[in-house]
């Protein structure tokens, strides 16, 4: 058969092989898929999920070439009046997290409340 991405990250979401983990001591701690295209010219995509219990995680695709110029959701969030960095400081608080962080709440709550 044809394994695709999909396919290699569906294996490391099931928990009924004993490949995904999520208790009795030994957690997964996070996964990655790669591919690797057969092409040279063509770059290779790595999905990482960078979370534990792959089965409740989103896998998120990084690619590393020359040059890459990262798209705004993978930069660090900076805010115009961060309460760090006036004096006096954390006179008022902003949301610090991370844009990813929080899609990956949100599709977490939908596979939730998909079981």
């Amino acid at each position: 058969g044809h394994i695709t991405a999909e396919t290699v990250m569906s294996i490391l979401r099931d928990k009924a092989s004993g490949i995904c983990v999520d208790a009795e001591g030994f957690r997964t701690a996070g996964s990655m898929v790669s591919v690797l295209p057969r092409d040279p010219a063509l770059p290779c995509v790595h999905f990482f999920t960078a979370t534990p219990d792959p089965s409740r995680s989103v896998f998120k695709p990084f690619m590393f070439v020359a040059g890459i110029k990262p798209v705004p959701q993978v930069r660090s969030p900076t805010f115009p009046q961060d309460p760090a960095k006036q004096i006096p400081r954390f006179q008022s608080s902003v949301d610090r997290r991370h844009e990813l962080y929080r899609r990956h709440q949100a599709a977490l709550e939908l596979m939730e409340q998909d079981r």
